[in-house]
């Protein structure tokens, strides 16, 4: 099992490609805490719903529901996650070690 710890906000921000200023930064806790949601990520990249459906074969409708679910199935969130140009990571943290899971 591999150790891949998660980025910082700084490595996040050298990405060209996104533009983390834009996005919505939730649970403002800890640093550990910190997530992005979907839409404020897909917004950052310059991307419309209409666009990301088109690349992960979905309807517009859906992409929208997706981005304001709570709960979601990995697959979908796979395939939202390549429209966008990247991959989607699971991961188990036990004990302050973060595994990511073969899904």
């Amino acid at each position: 099992m591999s150790r891949n710890p998660r980025p910082s906000k700084e490595s996040l921000a050298e990405i060209p490609e996104v533009d983390l200023s834009k996005a919505k930064v939730i649970g403002r806790g800890l640093k550990k805490d910190r997530r992005v949601a979907l839409r404020s990520l897909r917004t950052a990249l310059g991307k419309t719903q209409e666009e990301v459906a088109r690349a992960a074969e979905m309807d517009q409708g859906d992409v929208s529901r997706l981005e304001s679910r709570a709960d979601m199935h990995v697959s979908t969130l796979g395939r939202y996650a390549r429209a966008l140009g990247g991959k989607l990571e699971v991961a188990i943290v036990l004990d302050g070690r973060r595994y990511v899971v073969d899904v």
